[in-house]
């Protein structure tokens, strides 16, 4: 969970959080901290620090002990200038968001953000957590230009994944001084359903394969050349005949002709539920990807057809990610 604000009542810091989220921007890919968005409180050890120093204080004046009041003053004078370390310890940086990869519902999503400044100042012990992640922290030394870290934030359900609001908080360098400020990133990664197989295995004939035999061990025998499509492995690429012609083609070779499956959304037990389906035609898709089968997506209002390679796995995958069950009321059973 997100860590409170120092010394300061749960509820407090909630009225704090809200009358912050007033002044937060709207998301964006890139943010700069600035001065006017930079707090700053003392932590446990700068208040016994502060009273440290007044007992010091107390017992300088009463004794005229000149000694006291030196140490005193050196004392208030290194926690002024580590006050201001800590304050310029966020100030001027920038943080950027980088596109997150996909995962599937249950995995830990990392939300990349690159972290970069504006001058050459070192930047240490800097901590990013969302409200519902765990701490990840960074340093910039001065022989790099940025750095980059994980933000990471485990994923309960398939969709679309936002980060939201993080806080980027220091103690750097003398923890008496906490120094923090709120930004709100646009960062998303894509949730594909957990795949779940034991509840109905893959056909590979039969109506699924438009009833011809799949040869999932086919690439043996060269049968023709067709025309280049995405997913197509370097290996399949008629290279004398993309020379003739011009245009990108690709060789076929036995089993392959035939080995178009469909993947419905009819051919799942109608007593089912959508979530269930989702996961089983996953486990589906990543079978048929595995052994190099061409195949095709056919749900409510989404048709992909049949295609392989890394590209066609991902169109297929955020199709079943991006489902919304609220648009097709009408329940589909098996004919």
């Amino acid at each position: 969970m997100s860590e409170g604000l120092p010394l300061i009542p749960r509820p407090i810091a909630r009225i704090i959080e809200r009358w912050a989220d007033k002044r937060l921007a709207k998301p964006e890919h890139k943010t700069t901290l600035i001065r006017q968005r930079i707090y700053i409180l003392p932590t446990r050890h700068g208040i016994i620090f502060c009273i440290m120093l007044l007992l010091i204080l107390t017992g300088s004046i009463n004794y005229e002990n000149s000694a006291g009041y030196l140490l005193t003053f050196l004392l208030t004078g290194i926690g002024f200038l580590g006050m201001i370390h800590t304050h310029q310890n966020l100030n001027h940086l920038t943080l950027d968001a980088i596109a997150a990869k996909p995962v599937y519902a249950g995995q830990c999503a990392k939300f990349p953000v690159r972290i970069s400044r504006e001058n050459n100042k070192e930047h240490f012990n800097v901590v990013l957590q969302s409200r519902l992640s765990e701490k990840t922290s960074f340093n910039l030394f001065k022989n790099e230009s940025e750095s980059i870290t994980d933000i990471p934030l485990t994923s309960k359900t398939r969709g679309m994944l936002q980060l939201g609001k993080i806080k980027v908080f220091t103690e750097f360098p003398l923890g008496l001084f906490h120094a923090w400020s709120w930004v709100e990133i646009d960062s998303r990664c894509l949730i594909y359903p957990a795949p779940e197989s034991h509840l109905q295995p893959l056909k590979l004939s039969g109506e699924n394969a438009g009833n011809k035999k799949v040869e999932v061990n086919g690439n043996d025998d060269f049968t023709s050349i067709r025309d280049y499509q995405k997913g197509d492995s370097p290996g399949q690429l008629a290279w004398k005949a993309i020379a003739r012609s011009g245009k990108l083609q690709s060789k076929l070779f036995t089993g392959e002709a035939g080995n178009e499956i469909w993947l419905r959304w009819d051919d799942l037990a109608y007593h089912i539920n959508t979530e269930q389906r989702l996961s089983i035609l996953c486990h589906w898709i990543l079978e048929c990807d595995h052994k190099g089968l061409n195949y095709g997506l056919d749900i409510p209002g989404k048709i992909i057809q049949p295609a392989s390679g890394l590209h066609h796995k991902n169109d297929t995958l955020k199709a079943l990610a991006l489902f919304s069950p609220v648009k097709h009321e009408q329940p589909y059973k098996n004919t």
